[in-house]
Formats: C-alpha cells, structure tokens, sequence
C-alpha cells in the first residue's frame, strides 16, 4: 500500500554524511558548518537537475530528524504560508495530508502524499492525484544521514510548479528566494525539539 502513496527514489546514492561532507567544495563547507543550511545551486551532481536542492545540519540524531520530519500536519508550526495542514489518511509508513497556504496574494490548496522509510533515511512527498490541486507539480524528498551520535546531515530536494497562476521565472525567483528561510525554520524548529516558531 505504501507504493500507492509516493515513493522513495531509486537513484539515492547511500554515501554517508562524511563522504558527503568531503566532496563539498572548502568554502560550501565551512558555510554549512557555519550556517547550518546551504543552497546547491547546480551543485548537486548525481540528482535531478530540475529539483533545487540544499544541506542541512541538524542538532538531532537522525531517527530523532525524521521523526520530526513525518509529522505533516504539525508544518504549520514552522512555514507561516500555510494557513492548514491536515491529516486526511493515516498508513503504516505514510500519510496524505491537505494544505492551505498563501502564495504571493493567491490561496493554494493541495493534497500531498508523504512516504519514509527510517532504514534509508527517506522522507518524500508528491501530489495526491485525486484531489484537484493549485499546484502543477510538487515533489521532494529528504536523505537523512547520521553525523555522529547527536548531529544529522540532511540533503533536501524539492520541484514545485504552481502552472499558469505565476510565470515561470517569477515562479522560479519566489521559490529560490525563500527556500533558504525556509529551511532555516524546519532546521530550528527540528533542533528546538518542534518549539521554534518563526
């Protein structure tokens, strides 16, 4: 039944998070050190070029990240665009969870299936198809990776088309403008034990 939600993808590579760590660039290293969360504009060899994608440090272990991670419903305690996110299926390693959020003036709604698997360290999420959604196309997916006893490395990735409401270069623009703050605020909110509220 978990295949019928969304599905992990195929073509992780399961390096470790060090192995990660040292095919950075020196100076997106030190940066992710520093910040906790760097953009991987076009540098994100070996995964889809058209997802943007991102590292995160985070200050959990990394069963104790995705546990956090799979909580849809509570993402509205840290992305203030969303005005509901709500549990409408339950399953054994996934849920379908409804979102409304704003976007530029415009209401969106949408029906997200979310997936994990905690033995990879996935958690992905694609479009419910039987809701009729805003948005064209959204996908992502998190790779968890342990960095240490007490610290994950997270790889982020997401595709999202809102279709004909935006032009796609504004799309683009809002969507890499805001990613960066975004992720900061599911980084704090994981590390403050889902307390930090933006």
């Amino acid at each position: 039944m978990l295949a019928t939600l969304a599905r992990a993808d195929p073509d992780v590579a399961p390096a470790n998070a060090e192995e990660i760590l040292e095919s950075l660039p020196p100076k997106l290293a030190t940066r992710l050190d520093r910040e906790h969360v760097v953009m991987l504009e076009g540098q994100d060899r070996g995964h889809r070029d058209d997802m943007i994608h991102a590292l995160v440090i985070f200050e959990r272990p990394r069963n104790e990240v995705i546990r956090y991670l799979i909580q849809g419903p509570r993402q509205i305690e840290f992305r203030p665009e969303l005005r509901e996110a709500r549990l409408v299926e339950e399953f054994d390693r996934g849920q379908v969870i409804h979102y409304e959020m704003r976007m530029m003036l415009m209401r969106i709604e949408y029906q997200a299936r979310h997936g994990w698997d905690f033995e990879t360290g996935q958690v992905w999420w694609s479009l419910d198809p039987s809701f009729d959604n805003d948005f064209a196309k959204l996908e992502g997916r998190w790779e968890v990776r342990a960095l240490g006893p007490r610290r994950s490395l997270a790889r982020f990735g997401t595709l999202i088309d809102v279709g004909s409401a935006l032009p796609a270069f504004v799309q683009d623009m809002t969507t890499r403008s805001k990613l960066p703050e975004a992720m900061q605020n599911v980084r704090r909110w994981v590390d403050s034990g889902g307390t930090y509220r933006p």
